[in-house]
């Protein structure tokens, strides 16, 4: 088991240095506004009637975001596609944004090809491939995330561009102001949660430790937490290498909350992380409140607050910490935080 504090243990076991990526996010946050308010072609917004994400894996979190914050702010529907096929009522009348990193997956690809058919209103989001290659020859304006990433490093490369689209095309809210506050809060929470800050003092490497050696399950309150939720299920995952996963409330009151009783098959192996945050509606907290008071007893339950003004804000306040949490329980654990070997495994295979 490393030591967190110790500056040799996270360079041996974090060789590429995801820690670091996770550090720079104010950057590239700060990066992806620039590259999203140049961006030029973006289709007519005359007439537009329902939005459609498509996107996988890292891709497709920024998706979550652009959903969560429209059901705060938006004026048409947005709904995310994480597979092949996209809903039958896409149309000339739909925004459909495919967002791959890589431009290469398979899923996306698809689903461009498909809106193409379909003659909708497209904008693709990657850094090149095959996605890229045909934005260029149907004149599809295409935004570029910050290179050298991994996928799952590069959500504020990906969600901001959703946004800002959204935003120019007046499908959300003006969110400059909240774009702007949302860098000074993930800036102020870095100097939190940074390798450089002792455990003592840093909320991230103690919530590691607690979630060391147990399933995490991640709980968030719709809509805005529930998809920090997902992001810390995903970033678990792939980077602590771990079996992690998220419900959110208040629906697990109606259904998952059963499971939890003391004869339930390996109930003291796992570890409950509740996403608050400030403002929230009374009955939700009132909900959150009660079960915690009913499960508490059999499961280890740990609170932690989203912070900020904006919807943005606190939404990303929360994934920021679960970046940094499942980074810090990867060095604990003594895995690498980069490598995805699995998800390469089966790519071989499907090849």
């Amino acid at each position: 088991m490393n030591d967190l504090d110790d500056p040799g243990a996270l360079a041996a076991v974090d060789p590429h240095d995801s820690l670091g990526a996770v550090e720079r996010t104010p950057e590239q946050w700060l990066e992806a506004i620039t590259r999203a308010r140049s961006c030029e072609g973006l289709p007519t917004r005359h007439g537009i009637n329902g939005v459609v994400y498509c996107g996988m894996g890292g891709s497709g979190v920024g998706g979550d975001i652009l959903a969560a914050i429209a059901v705060e702010t938006g004026s048409v529907p947005v709904t995310v596609v994480k597979g092949y096929r996209l809903p039958a009522w896409t149309g000339p009348n739909t925004l459909v944004i495919c967002a791959s990193y890589s431009g290469t997956t398979e899923e996306t690809i698809a689903c461009f090809d498909e809106a193409s058919d379909r003659k909708a209103r497209i904008v693709v989001i990657s850094t090149g491939g095959a996605l890229a290659e045909r934005a260029a020859s149907r004149a599809v304006a295409h935004l570029s995330p910050v290179e050298d990433l991994q996928p799952r490093q590069a959500l504020a490369s990906l969600a901001v561009p959703a946004l800002v689209i959204a935003e120019q095309l007046g499908l959300i809210a003006d969110i400059a102001a909240d774009l702007t506050e949302t860098e000074g809060v993930l800036a102020g929470r870095v100097a939190l949660y940074g390798r450089d800050v002792a455990t003592d003092n840093n909320v991230a490497k103690q919530l590691a430790l607690q979630l060391e050696g147990r399933v995490p399950i991640i709980w968030g309150q719709e809509p805005l937490l529930g998809a920090a939720a997902v992001r810390w299920r995903t970033q678990l995952n792939e980077n602590a290498k771990v079996a992690a996963f998220s419900n959110t409330l208040p629906e697990l009151d109606h259904n998952e909350v059963v499971g939890y009783e003391k004869d339930s098959p390996s109930i003291g192996e796992l570890a409950i992380v509740v996403l608050r945050m400030p403002g929230e509606d009374p009955r939700v907290s009132r909900r959150i409140d009660a079960t915690i008071e009913r499960v508490g007893e059999l499961v280890a339950t740990v609170e932690v607050s989203a912070v900020g003004e904006s919807p943005l804000a606190r939404l990303m306040s929360a994934v920021l910490l679960g970046d940094f949490v499942s980074v810090y329980l990867a060095v604990r654990r003594g895995v690498d935080p980069s490598p995805v070997t699995a998800i390469d495994e089966l790519k071989r295979r499907l090849s």
